[in-house]
């Protein structure tokens, strides 16, 4: 076989497939995004829509002075910029020997961030003090959350040892007893196994060198606001419940994919968009896929949330978490890959697979960026999108890149094109049995496969099989139907045209493949009449030559009548058995 390659390098996007799948693709994960979000938004264990009430209490004495008090005032404020516009409320106290309560529980950002602008350093450690204030401002909830389930936290900075420890460690005793949770944020000399008493947990302890306060507050953030595969926050839920919800929301994300890639792939070939036989399918797969690929994910993040107070690979933290993440979109985009070969002819389970992987782990980076910038719903909307159109686009694209022969089917000025291979591709106009429609053809016109460098064409009508090269070409009731191959296909073996097919009928002549056309009406089952208009069907083999009368005793015998088919004469023909083995005498 020798033709174009597959897809020329520049320029494949420019494939009406591949946008169409990109299209497809970021229409059905969206929609099931927004169905998963409305879920996650319904099923938050808190009474107040999972709401929390934080206060930042930050030491301010005279070792804070100069950068190390600027670099915590940026990674507070960075803090409120990701979380005081949400549902939460945050309240910010400074401490020396003194205590300022700079600002009440709010939601207000721009007030936070003066306030925390507003802090200054000088004076002595009064840790205790500092503990009763935040306590103090979240015992004095907002109006509309009076007689409300929220859950509390004081998130501490600290950079030395308190002027009181015994003071200290009571402080935090009676705000832990209140329902207050303690995180502790320790730098320069913060003693480690002091802040794991004041938080009552090593877990809610973070130690951080100057210049990494912004990733000791995002390690905080974590443990206070839980977090997920899906949400940046998800309260004090337990594992299991976040799991659930996590796979629930990869459930409806991929179902949503899978059954918009599939109604497109249909569409694509004229076909209807979905029956129920491939809706079913589809659905079941794509729930498999997301909820195998979302827990997935989720475990690795939670297990990197788990260790991020752990020395030395509590440093990773900030890589691992993403990277839980990209495992679980990469997981869910192979195992979506592998059931979209189900419904491709010809696509291949393994390379659907891997194109689907890849897709996954550049959609789930997108997915990341876009929940940072613009927050969890939107960021999670406009991420699936963006998923969905990855995993979709490397599908086409693998199947275009490695085939090595396809159909191309016009429908007038638009052109599709089915790879061919060991599946064979149906053609006619029974469009629940045909993977190319043709309207006007017979139900089931003709088939192509496509194996050892040879693409081979069954005619159902004359039933016959031939070997055909790439340019062979043939009008199906409303369609031209072209065959072509890639330069891989050559070194395969090409078979020429009219070769003998093992286990099938041979063809008497090897002129240049003809234009076919078949009629929508079936032949009668003896004969096919010529068409005046259409040339000579190349025949599957030479006709059986006249019966005569048995020769006279002793008669010489004429020799044998000519085999060769009187020009526009077609006919079918159908295999003889062979003569039965000769009586051996015993």
């Amino acid at each position: 076989m020798a033709n174009a390659v597959s897809m020329p390098p520049a320029g494949w996007f420019a494939d009406p497939k591949v946008r169409r799948f990109a299209l497809w693709g970021a229409a059905g994960c969206l929609a099931g995004a927004l169905m998963g979000q409305l879920l996650l938004a319904a099923t938050r264990s808190h009474t107040v829509q999972g709401a929390q009430a934080v206060c930042l209490v930050i030491d301010c004495s005279g070792s804070m002075r100069g950068d190390k008090l600027s670099e915590v005032k940026g990674a507070a404020q960075d803090f409120v910029s990701r979380h005081g516009s949400s549902t939460d409320r945050i309240a910010v106290v400074g401490f020396d020997n003194r205590v300022y309560r700079e600002c009440p529980l709010t939601d207000d950002v721009s007030r936070l961030q003066r306030s925390i602008e507003g802090l200054l350093g000088g004076g002595s450690t009064a840790m205790d003090l500092g503990l009763r204030a935040g306590a103090q401002e979240l015992e004095e909830l907002p109006a509309d959350w009076r007689n409300s389930s929220v859950a509390r936290s004081i998130l501490l900075f600290t950079d030395g040892q308190p002027d009181d420890a015994d003071a200290t460690l009571a402080a935090a005793s009676s705000c832990r007893s209140s329902g207050a949770r303690i995180v502790a944020i320790g730098t320069g000399d913060a003693r480690t196994d002091f802040l794991e008493r004041v938080t009552g947990d090593r877990k809610q302890v973070f130690q951080v060198g100057f210049g990494d306060f912004a990733a000791g507050f995002k390690q905080a953030e974590k443990a206070i606001y839980g977090g997920s595969l899906v949400e940046a926050g998800g309260g004090n839920e337990s594992v299991l419940r976040t799991l659930i919800r996590t796979g629930a929301w990869g459930v409806l994300a991929a179902c949503g994919l899978s059954l918009a890639l599939v109604a497109g792939q249909n569409r694509y070939l004229r076909r209807a968009a979905l029956t129920g036989g491939e809706a079913t399918v589809a659905a079941l797969g794509g729930a498999a896929a997301g909820f195998c690929g979302a827990v997935a994910g989720q475990l690795l993040y939670s297990l990197a949330a788990a260790t991020a107070n752990l020395p030395g690979i509590g440093l990773l933290a900030p890589i691992t978490m993403p990277l839980g993440r990209l495992v679980g979109w990469t997981l869910m985009g192979g195992l979506a890959g592998w059931g979209m070969s189900w419904f491709v002819p010809n696509l291949g389970a393994n390379r659907a697979a891997l194109g689907g992987a890849i897709g996954g782990a550049v959609g789930g980076l997108a997915f990341l960026v876009a929940m940072h910038v613009t927050g969890d719903f939107l960021g999670a909307l406009l991420g699936a999108a963006i998923l969905g159109a990855a995993i979709a686009v490397m599908l086409a694209w693998v199947e275009a890149a490695f085939r090595q022969a396809w159909l191309e089917v016009h429908y007038g000025k638009e052109v599709v094109t089915v790879s061919l291979g060991a599946k064979p591709v149906k053609v006619g106009s029974d469009n629940r049995a045909c993977q190319v429609y043709a309207r006007g053809a017979r139900p089931l016109a003709c088939q192509y496969t496509f194996g050892d460098g040879k693409v081979v064409c069954v005619d159902f009508a004359t039933e016959t099989s031939v070997a055909v090269e790439p340019g062979h070409e043939q009008e199906i009731g409303g369609v031209r139907v072209v065959v072509r191959g890639s330069r891989r296909a050559e070194k395969s073996g090409a078979t020429s045209y009219g070769e003998t097919i093992p286990g099938q009928v041979k063809s008497v002549a090897p002129p240049p493949p003809p234009k076919v056309s078949h009629s929508a009406a079936p032949p009668p089952p003896d004969a096919i009449a010529p068409d005046a208009k259409a040339p000579a069907r190349t025949l599957s083999a030479p006709p059986p030559p006249p019966r005569k009368a048995s020769p006279a005793k002793g008669s010489v015998s004429s020799p044998p009548a000519s085999t060769e088919v009187p020009q526009g004469e077609t006919r079918v023909i159908r295999p003889v058995p062979p003569p039965p083995p000769p009586h051996k005498k015993q």
